[in-house]
């Protein structure tokens, strides 16, 4: 397969015109009153649509079900990348490729640090790197360790950079200002006409109305791919809906289901554990990546990573990046505060997007609704 194209297709669309840049969005919204709206990959939510509920819904049922459209992934492209994260998603796929001899061209990760020996910094990724350098020449053609520049965080003294869909794509206020997927998924030697670029994103989302079950999900998990090129999440492949129908089975009976959205993250710990095999899953083996410890934060620029990120500017006597995003974050919150369903502010220094939904589908014994 030799082109360029979105296989998984979302965006905002606001009045008349689609945005992949919520900031983008926002200034519209101002303009012409229109709200911006979700749009979900319209092919993907068709697929699920009235599909039956798996009979087997096993961990190992769901387990060759990856597997077999890894398979066929591998066939269909002249090359196959991971965008390697470090959690349970992407650490599964890439065992599972390693396991079942399907060759990886090459398994990429955006590092945190600048420094290329930092350690502490980059905790989170460096057990799944040290598992995919250990196949190296093998199972696996490149391992490929992206690190931020100092020219790369100075994109914040561009005007209007959270605008610029070459920064930021999707939902993003980014917590480390290079972190958002678009800036790196595509540095490569490889011809990405060629590749399909094999994302673990996400797992899969339940909403609880009046103790009623729907399948919905959120822009703020996966809207980070928007308009990347030839990128595949993985379990949300509308070539295989049945993964994904089988995963939310599997969250469902195995979570706390009182809660009213219901999630992997917004499980109690004790349950985790039990969700990730029984989707299929496996552990990093380490309790600290699989439970999120390290790099997740309500608010991203509040995460460990992004502290991280931040202690390393200012060692580098950078405090002027610092400076100017957090000058975005005032700008922001002057532009966006009194806009309806924009903003959650925090202290009137940190932000984030109100979450955006997908339409709801309701999730019956047997079967998905419509």
């Amino acid at each position: 397969m030799s082109r360029s194209h979105a296989l998984f297709d979302q965006c905002y669309e606001c009045g008349d015109k689609k945005f992949h840049n919520i900031w983008q969005a926002f200034d519209y919204q101002k303009q012409t009153g229109h709200f911006p709206q979700y749009r979900f990959d319209k092919e993907f939510i068709d697929s699920i649509k009235n599909i039956k509920r798996p009979k087997n819904h096993s961990r190992g049922y769901v387990k060759n079900l990856i597997v077999a459209r890894l398979k066929t992934l591998r066939s269909q492209h002249k090359y196959l990348r991971l965008a390697l994260g470090g959690g349970t998603d992407s650490y599964s796929i890439l065992k599972y490729c390693v396991e079942n001899d399907i060759y990886l061209d090459e398994v990429f990760t955006y590092m945190v640090s600048i420094d290329h020996n930092a350690v502490r910094s980059n905790i989170e990724y460096l057990p799944s790197i040290k598992y995919a350098k250990q196949h190296l020449g093998k199972s696996i053609g490149n391992v490929l360790l992206l690190h931020p520049t100092i020219k790369d965080y100075e994109c914040v003294f561009e005007k209007d950079w959270l605008q610029n869909p070459e920064y930021v794509k999707g939902s993003q206020l980014p917590g480390r200002i290079t972190n958002a997927v678009s800036r790196w998924y595509n540095k490569t030697n490889l011809p990405l006409n060629e590749s399909v670029t094999v994302f673990g994103l996400d797992k899969p989302y339940i909403q609880n109305i009046e103790g009623k079950m729907y399948w919905t999900h959120l822009d703020s998990t996966i809207a980070e791919i928007m308009d990347c090129q030839n990128a595949l999440p993985l379990f949300f492949d509308k070539n295989n809906p049945e993964l994904h129908v089988a995963m939310t089975y599997a969250l469902l009976e195995n979570s706390d289901t009182s809660l009213p959205f219901i999630g992997y993250d917004t499980q109690p710990i004790h349950k985790k554990d039990k969700i990730i095999i029984e989707m299929g899953l496996e552990s990093t083996g380490h309790y600290y990546i699989d439970h999120h410890l390290l790099g997740k934060s309500v608010y991203d620029s509040q995460s460990m990573k992004a502290s991280q990120a931040q202690k390393e500017l200012i060692k580098l006597d950078r405090q002027d990046i610092l400076n100017a995003y957090y000058d975005t974050i005032k700008k922001c919150i002057q532009k966006y505060s009194n806009l309806p369903h924009a903003l959650e502010i925090k202290n009137n220094k940190t932000i984030k997007t109100v979450a955006r939904y997908t339409e709801k589908i309701p999730i019956y014994q047997d079967s998905f609704g419509s």
